[in-house]
Order: structure tokens, then sequence, then C-alpha cells
């Protein structure tokens, strides 16, 4: 091949890569504007307000903004999320995580709004899904919101769990659960318990230490735990690395 048939060849497949590009960049466009949301709930102390759901999958980012408040979830990834509302208060959000190869994964994100600010009130793994070679492994959960107030409302939670191994058979279980998760009205999140706790944990993102003590809410199931810290959700264990939902 001669050099200008090279040149030639060259500029084709990068114009092709380039156009290529901007289709997919056109397509995410116009699917992130197809499944934009907007719903109407009551805040917590009582208002009227508007919460818009932006599903960014070009940058895999899912945003909630009311207001002028804005969560943004980072690890969303690229399908269009299960979006419902659990009552007047409260909206759930189910979004997919990029996990491994053979694992599904995906997160479970209540939301609801008090004065001007958006609340995560929930955020937890939904499911995990896995087959290697033998083995097969679930965790999934399912929920379910009662009560017609936010002081009387409970979240009851339905948890399945199982491991079938083959080549280690004792390594096999089988787990199935109900629990209620009470709302606490003050931090504005679910909760199974309280616990007072003076440790340490280190956040697992930057490996940075931090030490707490007071009196937490945290979520319960199954093998899962969840610790509302600070306004955030974490999952891990104490005094080992803990991991954040953003």
């Amino acid at each position: 091949m001669n050099k200008c048939a090279l040149v030639i060849t060259i500029l084709t497949l990068s114009f092709n890569h380039a156009f290529a590009q901007d289709e997919l960049k056109t397509y995410e466009a116009k699917a992130t504007g197809r499944d934009t949301k907007t719903y109407h709930i009551i805040s917590i102390d009582g208002k009227n307000q508007t919460v818009k759901i932006v599903p960014d999958y070009a940058n895999h980012v899912l945003k909630m903004i009311c207001l002028k408040d804005i969560i943004t979830i980072d690890d969303f990834w690229g399908e269009p999320p299960d979006i419902r509302l659990l009552n007047k208060n409260f909206i759930a959000i189910n979004y997919a995580v990029r996990g491994g190869s053979g694992v599904g994964l995906g997160n479970t994100l209540i939301i609801c709004v008090d004065g001007q600010h958006l609340y995560k009130a929930m955020h937890v793994l939904r499911y995990l899904t896995g087959e290697s070679g033998e083995q097969q492994e679930e965790y999934r959960i399912k929920l379910r919101l009662v009560g017609n107030s936010v002081n009387n409302c409970k979240l009851k939670v339905s948890v399945h769990d199982f491991v079938d191994s083959k080549p280690r058979p004792k390594e096999n279980y089988a787990y199935d659960n109900n629990t209620v998760l009470a709302f606490d009205t003050q931090q504005n999140v679910f909760y199974s318990v309280k616990q007072d706790i003076y440790d340490h944990f280190i956040t697992a993102k930057n490996k940075t230490k931090q030490k707490i003590a007071g009196n937490f809410p945290m979520i319960i199931l199954g093998k899962e735990t969840y610790y509302f810290i600070n306004g955030r959700w974490y999952t891990g264990g104490l005094s080992k690395d803990m991991f954040e939902f953003q």
C-alpha cells in the first residue's frame, strides 16, 4: 500500500469512527430526553413539590432534581431506571449497576423532599446474581410501603438469598425473610434499628479513616447491613472498609 492510499485509509477509518461516535451521542441524548420523567409528590413538611429524574446515558449518571437541590448517582449503568411512586411522599428508583462478567447488579434508592431539599430515605442493594461454572447465587429484595402518612408509614421488605454450589456443597444455603422498616421523620430515613456506635471505619473509595460517635439508623436486610452516617448511606463493616452508596 502506498503512502497516499494509507493516508486515505486512515482518514476514512477516523471519519467512520467519529461518525459512529456522533451517532451514539445523538442516540443517547434522544434516549435521555425520552426517559426523563417528572413526578409530583408531597414533601415531608406537607408542600407540593416536583421532582425531575434524568438518566444521563452518555455519562452514566442518574440525576434527581428538585428546586435547586440535586442528587447524583455515579454508578448508574445504561438501562432505563424503573421508577414508581410508593405513595404521595416517596419515589422508589431501581437502577442497574455495572457488574463483572456473569454478574447482575442493581440498587434501590428511595427519595423524599423536606423543605427545599432532597433526601435519600434508603439506598440499598436490590439484587445481585451470579453464575460461575457449577455455582449459582442470587440475592434479591422486594419492598412495599404501608400506611397513609409519614407518621405511620412502614416499609415491608422481603429478602431472598441463596447459594447453590456443586463443587462446594457445604457453602449452600437458602434464606428467605420478611422485615419491617420504620421511618424517622427527623432524619428522613427508613431504618431497622438505631444503634449507639463509637468506632471508626475506612472509606473504601479513598481509604480515609473516619471516627464516629453517636446514635445511628441502620438497615439490616439479610446478610446486608447499612449505616446512615452524617447524611450518607454506607455498607460494610465497622473498623473496616465501608462503601458509600453514591
